[in-house]
This record gives structure tokens, C-alpha cells and sequence, in this order.
């Protein structure tokens, strides 16, 4: 003979309420791992802004020191051609070191803007992961 059990009903909708919340939780948990996901692509990508960022900078440092020297270089010509030319070219060689002196301010503005757009540009790399975590 087969041996019966009388069990009370409400243990067994505890332990089934206690699955469904269980099978809720999961799905949840896949969310938090796929923000975690986010989290670290979004990581990568402001890693790789500030790499590029500062080869950016690299770049036009050396760029800014490449017009240096050939702001020096333009300024010795001027000073050895206006030995050779004498004064009958002065006219010529004001002309010479008007666009001599334009191009230094062009430099100096250039700097002001570059150093403007470093400050722009780190300041939306420290914004970047802040808008990114509250979504």
C-alpha cells in the first residue's frame, strides 16, 4: 500500500511565491550585468578620448614648436637679406616683417585657441562617464 502525507497548502504557496520571486530577481540581475557591461564600454571609450587627447596635444606641441622655429629661421632671412638688399628695398622688407610679425600673432592666437580647446575638451572627457552612469 501507498503511504499518504497530508501537507497544509500554505507551505506550498510560500515556496511557490518564493520561486516567482526568484525568477523575477534573474532577469534583473542580467540588467545590472549588462549596465555593468555599459559601465565598461563607456570606461574604454574615455580611456581612448584620453589617449587621443593627449596625442592631440603632442602633436600640436610639436607642431606649435616646428612655427617657432620657423618664425626664428623667417627672422634671421629677414635680418641676412636686409644686410644684402641695403635700403633700397626697405619698402619690401617692411612688407616682409609686417607678415613676419601677422604670423607670430596667427602663432599666439593659435596657442590661445589651442590651449581653449584642451580645457573644452578634458572638461567634456570629466563630464563624459557622469551622463553615461545616470542613464
Amino acid at each position: 500500500m501507498a503511504e499518504y502525507e497530508l501537507v497544509p497548502s500554505e507551505r506550498i504557496k510560500q515556496l511557490e511565491e518564493r520561486i516567482k520571486k526568484l525568477e523575477e530577481i534573474i532577469p534583473e540581475k542580467r540588467a545590472a550585468i549588462e549596465l555593468i557591461s555599459l559601465v565598461k564600454a563607456n570606461q574604454e571609450v574615455v580611456n581612448q578620448l584620453v589617449k587621443m587627447n593627449s596625442q592631440v596635444i603632442n602633436r600640436l606641441l610639436s607642431l606649435s614648436q616646428s612655427i617657432e622655429k620657423l618664425v626664428s629661421r623667417l627672422d634671421q632671412f629677414m635680418s641676412k637679406f636686409e644686410i644684402a638688399t641695403g635700403e633700397e628695398e626697405s619698402e619690401r622688407i617692411k612688407e616682409i616683417e609686417e607678415a613676419s610679425s601677422q604670423l607670430r600673432s596667427d602663432f599666439e592666437e593659435l596657442a590661445e585657441r589651442l590651449a581653449k580647446l584642451e580645457k573644452k575638451v578634458n572638461a567634456l572627457i570629466l563630464k563624459l562617464p557622469v551622463k553615461v552612469a545616470l542613464r
